[in-house]
């Protein structure tokens, strides 16, 4: 990096639209549709670092971390949240998830860091928790939290993220290539995907989506919005259902990651031409 990662500074108004995408990021576009517009220029090296940079901001700026902690022992000890602080946590956690997001987009090692992945983990954890009147879980994971995001602890994870090493362009395309590959793997067996597997299947239209609302924050751009809205819509699908599945591993947690589970048609057929049109862009 040639760059401090706070410097040159954002301004706000990019922050919040960035913030926006995320939101945004899996409500689904049943309309949306993919054509030769989806194809994606070279990614300059400016551009890498700036797209991990205002990943970078969006988390620094945007959390304060004394009030976040305070917030975490209290959702730890009471075991539930209000419709308020569940918002506040969700707005926390989605920068912590982005800029981990960032690390796997962006970073030439396409890896979180191993201390970051795991204060995330636990804060999906405690987020079923409260939501699902697990107060054990709950307490559990916010303790964790509480102690990892100390000013003690917390800033030896953060010197993991700052230690950015940008992939190039080629890089990034095999990147994506690899995660092409995946999903035609998973397609292939989809008669024999757990709910489990699923989870890391959309992690991939996580990740996409993640790396293109960044991208078009940068470099703004209708195809960019009409890939986005594509990938928000597979992205929101799976979510939905992957929400049914967790509900249904408090019950059974061996069924989560041994039961076999069929994928719709309808999100199939949507994966499907998402391939198709990649395979032209890659062509």
């Amino acid at each position: 990096m040639s760059c401090s990662l706070d410097y040159p500074v954002f301004p706000q108004s990019m922050l919040d639209t960035l913030f926006e995408y995320i939101l945004l990021d899996d409500v689904p576009h049943l309309e949306a549709s993919l054509d030769e517009t989806i194809v994606r220029a070279n990614y300059t090296d400016n551009e890498i670092d700036a797209c991990y940079r205002i990943c970078w901001q969006l988390l620094k700026r945007g959390v304060h971390f004394r009030q976040f902690r305070s917030l975490i022992l209290g959702l730890a000890i009471k075991g539930r949240a209000t419709k308020e602080e569940r918002l506040l946590f969700k707005y926390a956690r989605a920068r912590f998830k982005h800029m981990r997001f960032a690390c796997n987009n962006f970073d030439r090692r396409h890896r979180q860091p191993r201390l970051f992945h795991m204060i995330i983990r636990s804060m999906g954890k405690m987020q079923d928790g409260f939501n699902n009147g697990q107060r054990f879980a709950a307490f559990r994971h916010g303790i964790f939290l509480w102690v990892a995001l100390s000013p003690f602890i917390y800033p030896v994870i953060e010197k993991e993220i700052k230690d950015f090493r940008a992939d190039s362009s080629d890089g990034i395309k095999a990147f994506h290539q690899g995660e092409i590959r995946k999903l035609k793997t998973a397609l292939a067996d989809q008669g024999d995907i757990s709910a489990h597997d699923f989870h890391l299947l959309r992690k991939i239209f996580s990740r996409w989506v993640s790396f293109n609302d960044t991208l078009r924050t940068i470099r703004p751009s209708d195809a960019l919005n009409q890939f986005s809205a594509y990938l928000a819509t597979l992205n929101g699908i799976m979510g939905d259902r992957h929400d049914d599945y967790i509900e249904k591993k408090f019950i059974d947690k061996k069924g989560y990651y041994k039961d076999k589970i069929e994928l719709p048609a309808d999100l199939l057929g949507r994966i499907h031409v998402f391939l198709e049109e990649e395979g032209k862009v890659a062509s």
